[in-house]
């Protein structure tokens, strides 16, 4: 549990870093920089998702996702929490608070380390996973707390939310984790990845977050296959 409020804190504390170091940044350093780690998220997300040996699970899982997560209009509470904390940070004029919230929440939620972390630290007491994730979001939120401004800190919160849901059902989640999962899993969330990176470029207007029930789906469908088998 220690290594879930840590990732979450990791989070916390870069994205308090790049806040404050944000000064020091020229706008065109900010808009060069921006436009360089989209590209590179893009790139991330093609080279993950083109590892699925499943295509049609992965067009399933995306499609049967998407349609979940409209239905329950998660990118828009999203967007509700976002403004409640947008209002309790007191930045009312900080238009780049609910992108920069939103953009590093997906981020930090999806692929499977989110999962396996917590999981493997609650039933193996092992919980590198989630350090060297940690190391990943502060660096994540260091860059995007330069970019974005406050509207980063309190990804923090979801992180370790997030991961605190799966450590504490990890003796139910964990035998569904088979590598076939964790490889079809791991496509989805970096198809959502590409996608995160297009709307940073400017290129496409999606609601990525409406697709995070498509994690689920692999695990629900390998665990049909299984059963049946």
């Amino acid at each position: 549990m220690l290594a879930v409020l840590i990732n979450g804190a990791a989070t916390i504390v870069g994205a308090l870093l790049g806040l404050l170091l944000k000064k020091g940044i020229s706008e065109a350093m900010t808009k060069a920089l921006f436009s360089g780690i989209s590209l590179c998220v893009i790139v991330m997300g093609v080279q993950g998702a083109i590892k699925t040996e499943n295509l049609m699970l992965l067009l399933f899982s995306m499609a049967v996702g998407t349609c979940i997560g409209t239905a329950l209009a998660i990118e828009d509470h999203m967007q509700l929490l976002g403004e409640y904390l947008k209002k309790r940070f007191h930045a009312g004029e900080d238009q780049l608070f609910l992108k920069g919230f939103i953009t590093l929440s997906v981020m930090q939620v999806i692929g499977s380390m989110a999962i396996l972390g917590p999981i493997q630290a609650a039933l193996a007491g092992d919980a590198s996973i989630l350090y060297f994730k940690s190391l990943l979001d502060f660096m994540a939120a260091f860059i995007f707390g330069s970019i974005y401004g406050i509207g980063v800190v309190p990804v923090g919160i979801v992180v370790a939310a997030y991961e605190m849901f799966f450590y504490l059902i990890a003796s139910v989640i964990s035998p569904l984790m088979t590598p076939d999962v964790i490889r079809e899993l791991n496509a989805v969330g970096n198809v959502m990845i590409l996608a995160i990176g297009l709307n940073m470029l400017g290129v496409v207007k999606l609601k990525v977050a409406d697709y995070l029930p498509a994690l689920f789906i692999p695990v629900i469908y390998y665990f049909i296959i299984r059963t049946l088998g």
